[in-house]
């Protein structure tokens, strides 16, 4: 027993030596000479003493609102946890405690804190029997609120929830929605508009779903069918149609800023646009399941859909020509590319503006700078250009244009036998008064009506170089 207890002595004094070691000249003295007063474990309040210590010295840059390094002292759990150079104190081990070693360093490019005043011999004192009894740290209230991220309680963040249809009665209701409609009317002191008409349900249903007017065959034909089942054949007919996606599909288009140009100043005609346009129709009249519509944009290239990329190039973007020959501009330009993908995604995905936390954390979105230079990495090794597109049309057009290539070449040269061949030195002299070279569209009105001169606009005017 006594060997256990000279080996802790050791052990202790040891760690005293160490710590001593690290501590300025003044504050060593102190120490040495007892002229601090000797607080045990016991005497330490956590709550009372050691919280307000860090939050006085160390909150303006480890607090609530800033965490330099990724650290944060005022909590306890990410005290412990540490920040992006590890752990900051070792229980029981003050020799081996960051902290101790920060505050009492007079490095200037160590101690902490930084600026301000010092923390106290006596403060210093406070920290060591604190950490030496093991940095017993009770966690309150305070604790558990700082690491509940509030901006997460936010309604569009909460789990989807089914909820009880309400019984509504004395109502027709063809679906549960009429039931929650109706329940609303009611609280506000409405009630449903009158049913519409055949030929108004008829005009609603082709312009929603078609976008175009039902035609007169289509109007009387429904008005004479007195089948229970006309009105779902006609929505079925129109579902069917190569209008619904057209119609729908530019929905999707207009949220993801879809258009047949580069944009910006120039905004120069982007030819081969159209195939992710097509791509956007025909998913829709096939009834494309959502994730699967989704995985095609992203990962097209990989499921034998080239054109669905499209979704992360259709944003606007600098053409070669527009952007600077200076390395900062190019980098520039580059990042400026990624977000365009960043921000279109996150809005036609997430529903939210990402493009924010590119230069700082959300205010009120629960994302960081980290998060989105994390999603930055998954569209690194997308480029804006163009590329064959790897799908069976495609190679069947690139096929039937090359059959066509005989037959374009005979009909040009056709062309150009009726043409005037310009020569070097060569000129033409076209007679505006002979009918076979000139047509006349309107009355002539002159030349010969000029009046008499030599100045420009008369008759008699030479001409110049102007």
């Amino acid at each position: 027993m006594t060997t256990c207890i000279e080996s802790a002595c050791s052990r202790n004094n040891a760690e005293r030596r160490g710590l001593l070691f690290l501590l300025p000249p003044l504050l060593r003295l102190l120490l040495l000479t007892g002229l601090l007063p000797q607080t045990t474990a016991e005497e330490v309040d956590f709550e009372a003493r050691i919280r307000p210590l860090l939050l006085q010295h160390c909150g303006n840059c480890h607090g609530p609102d800033a965490q330099e390094g990724g650290l944060r002292l005022d909590v306890r759990s990410t005290f412990f946890a540490g920040g992006n150079t590890g752990a900051v104190v070792t229980p029981q081990n003050p020799a081996e405690s960051e902290l101790i070693r920060r505050v009492t360093s007079d490095d200037e490019d160590l101690r902490m804190p930084p600026e301000g005043p010092r923390v106290s011999a006596e403060q210093i004192q406070l920290l060591l029997q604190w950490i030496r009894s093991g940095a017993i740290w009770p966690e309150t209230e305070y604790d558990r609120n700082a690491v509940h991220d509030t901006r997460l309680d936010h309604w569009s963040f909460q789990p989807v929830q089914r909820p009880e249809v309400p019984h509504i009665p004395g109502q027709p209701q063809a679906t549960p929605i009429d039931a929650f409609i109706l329940q609303k009317l009611q609280l506000a002191g409405l009630k449903m508009s009158p049913r519409a008409d055949r030929p108004t349900l008829l005009r609603r249903a082709t312009l929603i779903l078609n976008g175009l007017l039902p035609t007169p065959a289509e109007r009387t034909a429904f008005l004479q069918n007195e089948a229970d089942s006309a009105w779902n054949e006609v929505i079925d007919q129109l579902l069917l149609r190569q209008g619904y996606g057209e119609r729908w599909g530019q929905h999707w288009l207009d949220v993801m800023r879809y258009a047949d140009t580069h944009g910006f100043e120039v905004n120069t005609p982007r030819e081969t646009a159209w195939p992710y346009r097509d791509y956007v129709i025909r998913a829709f009249n096939e009834d494309l399941p959502y994730d699967e519509f989704l995985r095609d944009q992203i990962v097209g290239d990989v499921r034998g859909e080239d054109a669905a990329t499209g979704f992360l190039v259709c944003a606007p973007v600098l053409l070669p020509g527009q952007i600077g020959k200076d390395e900062e501009s190019i980098r520039l330009a580059r990042q400026d590319a990624l977000n365009e993908m960043i921000t279109g995604t996150g809005n036609a995905v997430l529903g939210l503006t990402i493009g924010c936390a590119r230069c700082h954390d959300h205010k009120f979105d629960p994302l960081s700078q980290r998060d989105y230079y994390n999603f930055q990495a998954f569209f690194s090794g997308v480029l804006y250009g163009e590329r064959p597109l790897n799908s069976s049309e495609s190679r069947s057009r690139s096929e039937q244009a090359k059959a066509l290539e005989p037959r374009i070449t005979e009909l040009q040269r056709a062309i150009d036998r009726h043409q005037l061949t310009a020569r070097p030195g060569s000129v033409f002299v076209i007679d505006e008064t002979d009918p076979d070279l000139t047509e006349v569209l309107l009355p002539a009105n002159g030349p010969g009506n000029n009046p008499q001169g030599t100045e420009p606009g008369f008759l008699d005017f030479p001409g110049n170089a102007e």
